[in-house]
């Protein structure tokens, strides 16, 4: 108790009300430290920093700035009260209060000169944000709300929103020109996109009507493009384009002053490709858009070109479409004829009694033979006679079993005992059919002479078929395949 009775005395030392009125305009407690209240300074000065933070951050409206205010107000008339209410007799500046005095305006001119800086450079911003907004230079624009900071904050209600709101427009803005340029390549979904982002600038962003139509005269001015088919997508979607009843609505103006030479010029290119559908469409757009142009003459002479053109390539996809038939149809035949000329063992092939045409073989100069059956005397025959290829036959020989035909001569024969032995023309019963178209030629039974009786002979039959020579086989085929 003894140790706390001085603490009144202190804090009963007069203090000028005005000095610790002054002192408090700080914010920082400066006038409850002179008169010797610490804990109550600290209260205080964590109150005003919260306060300006959240100012400053997430509360950057009118309303939260004067409650910042109001407080201010409210700790300067707390100082002045704590310290009596009213200036002490005598003086208002004894020498005791003007030392006050001075402590007062140590704590509270840094923060009015603070303050002044910060207001000052806000000004200068704005003033940068002003000169941005005339001339359309977001970059300026851009660079003067960076220079914005928390402190600016403390001090103003959403300081340079004007800038804000030219920064928001400049990206949409960029955004927007980046889309129409991908849009200038014939991409009309980026162009839908584009015109969108400028259209939401003009209706959310008011005051930048300027920027937006030097982005979209920056479009317009890269019309007509290289490619002419890219400039007619583009240029009937303009037109196409229903009208927004805002400074875009020009944009349309354009179409008629350049979609002539446009579809020409695309028709030109397609024909070049070889596009002649596509190309007769853009000709035929011009005189549909356009008739009385003086292209017209021009879309004309395509169009009557491009219908030659597509008259040729008819008949050309109908001829190889035919042909195409026509080659199906004759592997199905190659493949039917090839399985019925198949043979097993020494008999004759389903053919031989079930032909079939092969219209893909040949139908004139010298026949070849595709020899069928019994091949006993084939080889002796010359080989421009006979193939084994049947797509380069023109008959086919179905030939029978070796028979025995007339009789030659009978010759005698000792072995241990007399006895007579007769020689035979060889017999082949022949069928020829013409390949082409499977008809008979020829049923036949040719006998083929040879020499007989030869000496010795082996064996005992009394029977035996003459020895021809080739000569003498040639001359019984002949007539079947060279006529």
């Amino acid at each position: 108790m003894t140790q706390a009775e001085p603490r009144p005395k202190a804090a009963a030392r007069p203090r000028d009300p005005l000095a610790v009125a002054l002192a408090n305009a700080s914010l920082f407690g400066g006038g409850y430290l002179m008169l010797g209240r610490g804990q109550l300074a600290v209260v205080v000065t964590l109150i005003t920093a919260e306060l300006l933070i959240v100012f400053a951050s997430v509360a950057q409206v009118l309303w939260f700035g004067i409650v910042v205010l109001v407080w201010w107000v409210a700790v300067i008339a707390h100082g002045w009260y704590l310290a009596g209410g009213r200036p002490r007799r005598g003086r208002i500046w004894p020498n005791r209060s003007r030392r006050q005095g001075a402590i007062a305006l140590a704590c509270v001119l840094p923060v009015l000169l603070a303050f002044g800086f910060l207001r000052f450079d806000i000004a200068q911003i704005e003033g940068d944000v002003v000169a941005a907004h005339r001339t359309g230079d977001c970059p300026r624009a851009e660079a003067a709300t960076d220079r914005v900071s928390p402190a600016h904050r403390m001090v103003a209600v959403a300081p340079v929103a004007d800038g804000a709101n030219m920064v928001k427009a400049c990206a949409l803005l960029r955004t927007a020109t980046g889309h129409l340029d991908v849009g200038r390549a014939g991409d009309t979904a980026a162009l839908d996109t584009g015109f969108r982002q400028l259209s939401t600038v003009l209706a959310e962003l008011p005051g930048h009507e300027t920027m937006v139509q030097g982005a979209l005269d920056r479009f317009l001015d890269g019309l007509p493009t290289k490619d002419p088919c890219n400039t007619v997508k583009i240029l009937t979607w303009l037109a196409a384009r229903p009208p927004g009843g805002n400074g875009l609505d020009r944009a349309a103006q354009v179409v008629p002053q350049l979609a002539p030479a446009a579809l020409v010029d695309c028709g030109n290119k397609l024909v070049a490709a070889g596009d002649w559908e596509n190309a007769r469409a853009k000709y035929q757009q011009l005189l549909d858009q356009y008739p009385g142009h003086n292209f017209a003459a021009k879309a004309r002479e395509g169009i009557q070109q491009a219908n030659q053109k597509i008259e040729d390539a008819r008949i050309r996809r109908e001829r190889e479409a035919e042909e195409a038939r026509i080659r199906r149809e004759r592997e199905a035949e190659l493949a039917n004829l090839r399985r019925l000329l198949q043979t097993s063992g020494s008999g004759q092939p389903a053919y031989c009694s079930a032909p079939v045409p092969f219209t893909a073989a040949p139908s004139g100069g010298p026949n070849r033979a595709l020899i069928v059956g019994n091949k006993t005397y084939v080889d002796q025959l010359p080989a421009e006679w006979r193939t084994d290829d049947v797509t380069n036959a023109t008959r086919v020989l179905c030939v029978g079993t070796s028979e025995f035909g007339a009789a030659v001569r009978t010759c005698q024969y000792v072995y241990i005992e007399y006895f007579n032995v007769t020689f035979y023309r060889v017999a082949l019963p022949v069928r020829v059919y013409e390949l082409r178209t499977g008809r008979l030629v020829t049923d036949t039974r040719l006998e083929i002479s040879g020499a007989s009786c030869p000496d010795p002979i082996r064996g005992y039959d009394t029977k035996r078929y003459v020895t021809p020579s080739d000569s003498q086989i040639q001359a019984a085929f002949r007539p079947l395949i060279s006529p």
